[in-house]
Formats: structure tokens, C-alpha cells, sequence
């Protein structure tokens, strides 16, 4: 007989129930607790993010998203001295496109060149442009066409396919195009070295190169501020509270009267004269009231990129071109002897055409006969310089013109000018062509050899002449300071004495006004020491029915006119130089002085100045 299994008891059941159902509850209440904590935490954490932090994180998000960009000020405006102006700036519009497009799209050039305005060779030289780009730059921008006119503007827009991408920036606009333009200057892009520098330049910003828009420059180009922009590309804010607006430039006032240029430049071109300069100055303020420069350029063209200035035509004669100054340097080698010898001014020589040193002949343009101080420079004798020179030496001859400021800058505000050259006994031994000879002093007297001034200096001297011996600092820009001056050691006396000459002269030259004090030269570029006996210099012409009874060397010359007007009370002084013709240069100066001077007191009479 088989035994049943013992059956399990309840009892140990029963008694295993409730510990499991305690258990678990541990378990769910610990797992609440835990959620319960760390949604505590995160509330802490979402609290501390967005109420005690929550500005300085939204200014982050700010940040990320938005950046700061530069914002360009206007330039300031240029005007001449009646108020009219002379540069200002403009809108210019550029045009742009992807190389790729165009050149992927077969033979669109065409298209492209019609869209913008050109002709037959500026769409080649488009063409060999966008080939020339290397492939991996073709997905790039590149610039096609600067300051794109406007009325082709509709046109370019037409032509979507193209993708033309016009870009704004800003310009300038010289409403006088080429008048006193050497004087108000142009601008261009800043290069490399500009940003090396000055720090404050950026790339594509733009800066006066010369005349007044340089040495202004800073004044005039005021200072930049900044905007902020999206992402998006979008102005978020023009000022923003933490941005700053810019600050436009300065406007300056010139001057310069530019009736009186537009004068001067007709004259030059009536004469047919090309090459040369003028300045006229008051004699009492020194404001420069017209400066020219030939040849001359167009700034408006400059500004465009689409020319380049003419070979020679950036040169400022009037600064940058030195030239012996011939009998224009008289006055001053007159008031010298003076100075060196009171007797001087009566002491008299006898002129036959010519001067005996040594072994050499210095010859003068005429036989004068018996010559003073007066008779020389109002008939312009060489002899009786020349006999001056031999007596007192070099360093008392050109010591009075370095008074007067010949041989040094002016300090007229026009950035870069040059110095010239009166030499000394010293500058001879220690430079070409030394040694010193005694004949240098001869050539120095009349304005030859070495010497070398500028048409503002020389203006500036005879401008001192005019007012009793002040000379000034020429003014190119008005302003409420006087101009710095100094005072010459010189007699009054002697003043009016070579004034009274120089007065003398100038009745004697065909076409001048009756009132105007003043001479005329002509001389070599070239550098000319001691002259053979078989030569004259081109000093003045000899008359059309008198053949010179000698060769008369006949360079390439330079003719000057140097004077003040009125001449009993001088209110202006002008110099004109005229470059690259033959003996009729000073007689080509003496002309553009007499219309400029004209065209000064027909104002004057208008109340117009």
C-alpha cells in the first residue's frame, strides 16, 4: 500500500503574503520619493536658469545670433570760398557677378556687356577678366563694373538670368571736375599698407591722396559707428543702446575763389599753354585765392575708376616743380647788396652785353650802357647783378632770398611740397657739382645755375615784397587763426626802392595793366654753371628785326612773370610759370598774369570779393 504525500500546510502561505505586499510597497514609495527629488531639482535648476540667470542667458542668445557691423560716416563737404561746392559725396553703385554663371551659360558676355554699358574693348577686357579668374575662385563674386551709371541701372536689373548683384557704396563728386583740382585732390581705396598704418582704416574704406583731401583727411572722413544685423542679414536695430551712431566728417571751406581758377584755366588754354602752374595770393592774409596745375585731371573720372591721370598730369607744378627762377630772383639779390653795402644802390657799372670773371664772359641780354641799382632792374641788366655778386660773395647774395623763404617748404597745408634750392658756399662743398668757383655766385645773382624754386614760394616772397617784408604762411583753407608770419630784417626804404623798380618794369612789358608791379624771366631747366663766351642765356628775346650778333644757345626754356598789383597799394601777388616752350615763355606768363589779374579786379568791381 503507497503512501500519499504529506500535503504542504497553509499556515506557511499564509504567512508569506504580507511580506511580499511589504516589500513592494518599500519599493514604489522609494521610487516616488526619488521622481519626487529629482523633479524637485530640475524645478530648482529650470528656476535658477530663467529667473535668476534668465537676462544674461537671453543676452547670450542675443549674441549668438546677432553681430556687430561698422557703420561708415559721410565725408565732409569741400566749398570754395563763396560758399559753392567743389567735392561732396555721392551714392555709387557697383556691379558684381559670379564668373560661373556667366561663363556656364554659353556666350552671355554680350549680354552682359550691353546690360552694363560697355563698349567693344571693355567687353573684351571683361571677357579676359572672367576667363583669367582660377577655377576654384569662379563660385566667388568678383566686382565687373565700378560706379555703374545710372540709367543703365533699369537695364542690369532686367537681366535676372545673369544674377548681376548691384552693391552701394559711397562716392565723391567734384562739381568743378578739373578746376584747382591738383589743390582739392581726390580719393581711393586704402591699400594695405594704409591699414598697417592706421588701424582705424578697414578695408574698402577711402582716403584722400592729395591736395586738401589729404592733409584734411582725417577731419574731412569723420569717425564710423556700428549697427547690429541678424543672421538673416537683417538691421535688427540702426543704433542700437549699446551701438553708436557715426559722427560725419568736418566740412572745410577753401580758399580758393574758383571764379578766379576757371579764369586762370581759360587762360592757359587760350594761350595754348600745357605745361605749367600759377598761384595768386593776398598779399596781406596769404590766402591762396587761385592755384593751377598743367596738365591738370578730372577727379570725377579718378573717382570712377574708368581713367587714370595723364603722364605728368598728378604732378603739382606748383608745389612739386622746381626751376631756376631767372630774373624773377633780382629783387632779392638787389636787396641783398643793399644790405650788404649801403652804397650799393648807387654804385653803377657800365653794361656792353657783357661781364668779364676770370676768363669767362657772362653775358647780358642788351648793352644797357651805365647802369644803377634802378636802371637794372627796371631794365633787367645782368651786368650790374653780376658786378654785385663778384664784390659781396655768394652767401650775402642768396642770404636775403632765404629770408624770404626761397629754398625752403612754406608750409602751405597741401601735405608733400618741396624744398628747392638757394645753395651756399657750404652746400657746394659738400654736394654735386662742388667745388664752389666764383662763377656760381654770378649764376646765383640772376636766378641761374643751381638755384631752384617753387611757383607758392616764389609767390610767397614777392608777396612779402608787396606788404613791407611779412612773409606768411600761405592759406589753402580758411580759417579763423592767422596764417604765422615773420618779419625780414629789411629797411623799409630799401622796399620801396626795389618796389618803385619793379614798377619801372612792368610799364615796359606790352599788355599789363598800368598798376602792376612786377617782372619777367625765362630760363634753362637744365643745370647750367659758367656760360662760354659764345652763349647767351635765353634771358629775353631778341627783337624780330635785330638778329643776335652772336649763336644764341636756344634750349627748351621755362618763362616766368613774378608781381604784385596794385602797385602803389599791392593787395595780391601772382606768379605764373609756363614750361616747355621757347624765348616767348615769359611773354606767355606776362599774359596769363594780365588776364587773371584782370578777371581779379572785374570781380572786385562786381562786389563779388
Amino acid at each position: 500500500m503507497r503512501d500519499d504525500p504529506a500535503p504542504i500546510p497553509e499556515v506557511l502561505e499564509a504567512a508569506s503574503a504580507p511580506d511580499e505586499r511589504k516589500h513592494l510597497g518599500r519599493r514604489v514609495r522609494g521610487m516616488a520619493w526619488f521622481a519626487g527629488v529629482v523633479l524637485l531639482g530640475l524645478t530648482a535648476r529650470s528656476v535658477h536658469l530663467q529667473v535668476v540667470h534668465g537676462a544674461e542667458h537671453a543676452r547670450r542668445l542675443e549674441a549668438a545670433s546677432v553681430k556687430r557691423v561698422r557703420l561708415a560716416p559721410s565725408r565732409g563737404v569741400i566749398r570754395d570760398a563763396r560758399g559753392r561746392v567743389v567735392a561732396e559725396d555721392r551714392v555709387a553703385v557697383d556691379a558684381y557677378v559670379i564668373p560661373e554663371v556667366v561663363l556656364g551659360r554659353g556666350d552671355v558676355v554680350p549680354r552682359l556687356a550691353v546690360a552694363l554699358g560697355l563698349d567693344d574693348a571693355e567687353r573684351d577686357r571683361l571677357r579676359h577678366t572672367l576667363e583669367a579668374v582660377p577655377p576654384a575662385r569662379r563660385a566667388q563674386w568678383v566686382l565687373v563694373r565700378r560706379d555703374v551709371a545710372p540709367e543703365r541701372l533699369p537695364a542690369i536689373r532686367d537681366e535676372r538670368a545673369l544674377r548681376i548683384k548691384l552693391v552701394e557704396r559711397a562716392g565723391r563728386h567734384y562739381p568743378f571736375g578739373s578746376l584747382g583740382a591738383h589743390a582739392v585732390g581726390y580719393m581711393n581705396e586704402v591699400s594695405p599698407a594704409d591699414i598697417a598704418k592706421d588701424p582705424g582704416k578697414w578695408p574698402g574704406d577711402r582716403v584722400g591722396r592729395t591736395g586738401v583731401e589729404r592733409a584734411r583727411d582725417r577731419s574731412l572722413r569723420g569717425s564710423p559707428g556700428h549697427a547690429f544685423v541678424a543672421a538673416s542679414r537683417r538691421i535688427v536695430s540702426p543704433v542700437a543702446p549699446t551701438g553708436e551712431a557715426p559722427r560725419a566728417g568736418h566740412d572745410v571751406t577753401l580758399t580758393l575763389d574758383m571764379d578766379l581758377e576757371r579764369a586762370l584755366d581759360a587762360s592757359f588754354t587760350r594761350h595754348e599753354q600745357r605745361k605749367g602752374a600759377a598761384v595768386l595770393i593776398d598779399v596781406h592774409t596769404g590766402r591762396v585765392l587761385a592755384m593751377t596745375s598743367r596738365p591738370a585731371f578730372d577727379p570725377n573720372l579718378l573717382d570712377r575708376g574708368v581713367a587714370v591721370p595723364a603722364a605728368g598730369s598728378e604732378l603739382d607744378r606748383a608745389l612739386l616743380q622746381t626751376e631756376p627762377p631767372g630774373s624773377t630772383l633780382k629783387p632779392f639779390t638787389a636787396l641783398a647788396a643793399l644790405a650788404s653795402d649801403r652804397a650799393a644802390a648807387e654804385h653803377t657799372v657800365t653794361c656792353n652785353g657783357a661781364y668779364l670773371f676770370g676768363p669767362r664772359w657772362f653775358r647780358c641780354t642788351h648793352t644797357h650802357g651805365r647802369v644803377d641799382l634802378d636802371h637794372a632792374l627796371a631794365e633787367n641788366c645782368n651786368v650790374w647783378l653780376y658786378d654785385q655778386a663778384a664784390r659781396l660773395g655768394l652767401d650775402a647774395i642768396v642770404g636775403k632770398a632765404k629770408q624770404f623763404g626761397l629754398g625752403a617748404p612754406t608750409g602751405i597745408e597741401m601735405g608733400r611740397e618741396l624744398a628747392g634750392l638757394v645753395p651756399t658756399r657750404a652746400w657746394f662743398e659738400h654736394a654735386h657739382p662742388g667745388p664752389f668757383r666764383a662763377g656760381h655766385s654770378l649764376n646765383a645773382a640772376v636766378g641761374m645755375g643751381v638755384v631752384r624754386v617753387t611757383p607758392i614760394q616764389l609767390a610767397v616772397a614777392y608777396a612779402a615784397l608787396a606788404n613791407g617784408g611779412t612773409v606768411r604762411t600761405p592759406q589753402i583753407v580758411v580759417s579763423d587763426v592767422p596764417a604765422p608770419a615773420r618779419q625780414v630784417d629789411v629797411p623799409a626804404a630799401d622796399l620801396a626802392r626795389v618796389r618803385a623798380a619793379l614798377r619801372a618794369r612792368a610799364s615796359e612789358l606790352p599788355g599789363l595793366q598800368a598798376s602792376v608791379a612786377g617782372t619777367l624771366g625765362a630760363s634753362d631747366s637744365r643745370e647750367l654753371f659758367l656760360m662760354p663766351t659764345a652763349y647767351i642765356e635765353a634771358e629775353d628775346a631778341p627783337p624780330d628785326d635785330e638778329p643776335p650778333a652772336r649763336p644764341i644757345r636756344m634750349p627748351e626754356t621755362n618763362g616766368w612773370f613774378a608781381g604784385f598789383a596794385p602797385a602803389d597799394a599791392p593787395e595780391v601777388a601772382i606768379v605764373v610759370l609756363v614750361q616747355g616752350r621757347s624765348f616767348a615763355d615769359h611773354r606767355v606768363a606776362t599774359a596769363i598774369a594780365d588776364d587773371t589779374l584782370r578777371a581779379y579786379f572785374a570781380g572786385k568791381e562786381r562786389g563779388s570779393r
